[in-house]
């Protein structure tokens, strides 16, 4: 998989039997496993012997260079169709589809009109001499080009994404960070970062375009209210945040404020992984921190023993998580 590259590239092949000739472009040119080459049967590249194919984003620049054996006669590229491509021209090509006109030595560059959106097919063109085409001097080239912008001045993927394409691709299209969506990653699902509290099913209205407005709905279990089911039913009583601060937010609603380590609708759990808050013994044990909570548990296993072994049956736990 390639990223878009915002600034064009120039591309220069060697014309030659010298460079990477492939029978086999899924392992010999691309690196390609037996899982992957399976997502290809709908991209057709010829398996015959030819130069490792090619692709380009619209508007990189692509240059030939002849290698010396080629110095006598010079070089020229036909641009044929699959079939012929498959089979190498058996007679003259048009001059229409010369890539040069004429045979040139040395590098020269493709006119852009040759490098359009799609799949290009280039052959050495017949001449004297040995049928280069046949002993793989042949070139595939797809051009892609990009939909990953809503308009020429807008971040690609709208800064939630990435301009990406598979090699098996026709185009770039973004691939969006969660929780974007849509095909420039404009839009986004408020519910995936979770904004309802005690256990309230979030329910999304729609997709929004930016993070403001009400594009969600909470719906809260019993004994919550509120927004974000944030909001305890009922008034502050006494007990009512056991470890923090009680405030009214209506006259029917409360919040607790835990205490740091704290947590919870009524601030009882403490922040470790421990399964017992408090435990009691005689007239009771107190608890004021998440240290007290760790000494309580280990004395609870303690005393737990000792139960067990005096037959007591005056311990038992407070609350449990």
């Amino acid at each position: 998989m390639s990223e878009w590259k915002t600034q064009p590239i120039v591309h220069v092949v060697k014309w030659s039997l010298t460079q990477t000739i492939c029978s086999n472009f899924h392992s010999d040119c691309w690196n390609i496993d037996a899982d992957l080459k399976r997502n290809t049967t709908e991209m057709i590249v010829p398996s015959n012997l030819q130069l490792c194919p090619l692709q380009l984003q619209l508007g990189d620049s692509l240059f030939l260079s002849s290698e010396p054996s080629f110095q006598s006669y010079g070089m020229n590229l036909a641009n044929v169709s699959l079939e012929e491509f498959m089979r190498c021209p058996q007679e003259d090509v048009p001059q229409k589809e010369l890539i040069f006109g004429c045979r040139l030595r040395g590098m020269h560059q493709i006119d852009p009109k040759w490098l359009e959106t799609g799949t290009r097919y280039f052959v050495e063109a017949p001449a004297r001499g040995p049928p280069l085409c046949n002993l793989g001097l042949r070139l595939n080239i797809t051009v892609k080009q990009h939909f990953c912008q809503q308009s020429p001045s807008a971040p690609f993927c709208s800064g939630h994404g990435k301009c990406l394409s598979h090699i098996w691709d026709k185009a770039y299209h973004c691939i969006c960070n969660q929780p974007y969506s849509g095909q420039f990653c404009q839009e986004s699902d408020v519910c995936f970062s979770k904004p309802c509290y005690n256990n309230a099913s979030c329910v999304s209205r729609g997709k929004q375009r930016d993070r403001t407005g009400d594009s969600y709905e909470c719906i809260c279990p019993p004994l919550f209210a509120g927004k974000n089911c944030s909001e305890i039913i009922g008034q502050c009583q006494p007990q009512s945040c056991h470890h923090g601060n009680c405030s009214n937010v209506t006259p029917n609603t409360h919040q607790c404020q835990c205490d740091k380590d704290f947590s919870g609708k009524e601030c009882i759990y403490c922040n470790t992984k421990m399964f017992w808050v408090a435990v009691a013994l005689h007239g009771g044990f107190t608890v004021t921190s998440c240290t007290s909570i760790r000494e309580a548990f280990t004395w609870w296993f303690i005393f737990c023993f000792l139960s067990q072994k005096l037959h007591l049956n005056h311990i038992r736990p407070l609350y449990t998580l």
